[in-house]
């Protein structure tokens, strides 16, 4: 024990190893059900899925996605990630609420009264669906760089960061 804490044989390299693998797992299930969401979104939108149909699809796929950012939320990441580890977290929420607004317009289609050429729904859908999408690709730039980054390097996702590892690779 030094200063309080116990320090492990294998050091932080063990430690950022397990962090790795269980991030890598979670976030390919996350990135599969992301997939799937704006596919059945994309059909929303182009009328070959029925608004019924979707919000019964999409809540449990919003069920799983809020089982995976608990699970996210609980992960220890190393100090020096611990920046793009809540980014990709808030990206996360960020696909829950493209999936309740595109809920929103499923529930617009219900309501009685509503002229039948009414475009509203498709609003919400289209809204819903760049939600989802630009979460998800940013959630994959994050990733990319969790996954990879070295012990004493930058952890930065950005266009320079991304644009220097290409150099160097």
């Amino acid at each position: 024990m030094f200063g309080g804490r116990r320090r492990s044989v294998f050091g932080p390299g063990k430690e950022l190893g397990l962090y790795r693998n269980d991030l890598f797992e979670r976030t390919q299930r996350i990135d599969a059900r992301l997939a799937e969401v704006a596919d059945e979104i994309d059909a929303l939108r182009r009328r070959a899925l029925e608004p019924e149909d979707a919000v019964d699809r999409l809540t449990v796929h919003e069920d799983a996605l809020e089982e995976e950012s608990d699970g996210i939320q609980g992960m220890l990441a190393p100090e020096e990630l611990h920046g793009l580890h809540m980014e990709y977290e808030a990206n996360l929420e960020r696909t829950l609420r493209g999936i309740l607004v595109v809920e929103r317009g499923c529930a617009i289609t219900r309501l009685p009264h509503r002229p039948p050429d009414d475009e509203e729904p498709y609003t919400y859908y289209k809204r819903g669906h760049g939600n989802v999408t630009h979460a998800r690709m940013r959630m994959a730039e994050i990733v990319d760089v969790l996954l990879h980054w070295e012990p004493g390097k930058p952890a930065e996702a950005t266009v320079a960061a991304r644009l220097e590892r290409t150099r160097e690779a």
